[in-house]
């Protein structure tokens, strides 16, 4: 009998990515896995040929849910309210049922859900026998916040809505960048997310697994006095083997759109870090300009700078910890307008590829490269806490 996981990304393609790479590493360690998507999600995947590469451990399911559009924090508000009825607790329960209804060996054994997807699991997984754990696609910083403001509210130290009444920084954390807590709703994109968000903090905050798609050395100290409340255990970065050895791959990461190839035929071979000097605009459609496995696509791995120009949610902390925390990129300033001028993006390059600065960037980009391919090898940080993750999660849930 197969360890048999559940896994239950939130349905959008920055998070159902690193979700099918744990699938992947789940099946090289003998799980059987079940990895349940949204009908709108699962038919474009079809639609665009990436569910080909799939191995036979692996089964896609769907279930009745259109994810709406969240391209604002008002139709981001709405669309969380909708997920948890079309993919909430319930729904997952009756997925579970049904499997389990239909496997005489290979009844699910594990639910791994995205921590946005958190909401009610536990009663399902004690209901079911079946182990729990949560999955964060970002970093552990990212959490810690939520983390210390939901513990804040629930002692009476900060208001229902996470915000001091005094006007000044809070240093969240020794280890952590001070931060003016009335950005925050801007970084969790509105008031609603950000409550969304220490609700999320409050429902898991018991949990033995916490996985999160970072690694140690990278946040050490925010991991270590956050290990002491909950069970933080960072195993990334989760990015396919085809990426770190270099080689072509046509369908490492399953994509909500076909991959066009025609444009990479200008590119030619030119010299190193030329790149950006040598392309002119390219003006194109809505379709994308590169495959979904270009490389580019995962900078730290590769050791490729980052140029930051955060939309909605979470990506203004992520440039942040980018631009500040980390040095690993510059920010991208829009004018009064909110539109970002060709000039502060030739500037930004120019800094990047011909200055000190620069210079800095790239080298710090180059040692965070080599650390982030490190820790995922036999013996590494990452390595290890995944090991210890698979171990548990073979083992009866009451163990």
């Amino acid at each position: 009998m197969a360890p048999h996981a559940l896994l239950v990304p939130f349905p959008a393609q920055g998070h159902i990515n690193p979700m099918m790479q744990l699938a992947w590493k789940l099946v090289s360690h003998g799980f059987l896995v079940t990895f349940l998507n949204s009908d709108s999600n699962h038919n474009r995947m079809l639609k665009a040929n990436t569910l080909n590469s799939l191995r036979d451990n692996i089964r896609m399911i769907s279930v009745p849910f259109q994810f709406p559009a969240m391209d604002t924090p008002e139709r981001l508000a709405n669309a969380m309210e909708l997920l948890e009825k079309g993919m909430g607790p319930s729904v997952i329960d009756q997925v579970v049922q049904e499997i389990n209804a239909k496997e005489e060996e290979n009844k699910v054994t594990c639910i791994i859900a995205n921590v946005w997807m958190c909401f009610g699991l536990q009663p399902v997984a004690m209901l079911r026998k079946v182990s729990l754990a949560f999955f964060h696609t970002g970093y552990v910083s990212l959490f810690a916040i939520l983390h210390i403001t939901a513990n804040w509210v629930s002692h009476g130290i900060l208001p229902s809505d996470g915000i001091p009444k005094e006007d000044k920084t809070i240093q969240y954390l020794p280890s952590m960048p001070p931060l003016h807590p009335g950005e925050l709703h801007r970084y969790w994109a509105g008031e609603y997310m950000f409550r969304k968000g220490i609700r999320m903090a409050e429902e898991i905050k018991h949990t033995k697994w916490m996985l999160f798609n970072s690694f140690l050395e990278i946040e050490a100290p925010v991991v270590e006095t956050l290990s002491k409340e909950v069970g933080v255990y960072p195993i990334g970065p989760l990015i396919a083997p085809e990426f770190l050895k270099c080689t072509t791959s046509t369908k490492v990461q399953p994509s909500f759109w076909k991959d066009e190839t025609e444009c990479l035929q200008c590119r030619g071979h030119p010299e190193a870090i030329s790149v950006g000097c040598a392309l002119q605009s390219i003006m194109r459609g809505s379709k994308p300009v590169l495959p979904a496995d270009f490389l580019e696509r995962e900078s730290i791995t590769m050791g490729v700078p980052m140029l930051c120009w955060p939309y909605i949610a979470d990506q203004f902390l992520n440039r942040m910890y980018v631009v500040d925390a980390w040095k690993l990129g510059l920010p991208l300033n829009a004018n009064s307008q909110g539109i970002l001028e060709k000039g502060e993006f030739v500037k930004s390059v120019e800094i990047l590829l011909e200055s000190k600065q620069g210079l800095e960037i790239r080298e710090e980009s180059r040692k965070l490269k080599i650390i982030a391919r490190d820790v995922i090898e036999e013996g590494g940080s990452s390595w290890n806490n995944f090991n210890l993750f698979v171990t548990a999660m073979k083992r009866p849930p009451n163990e």
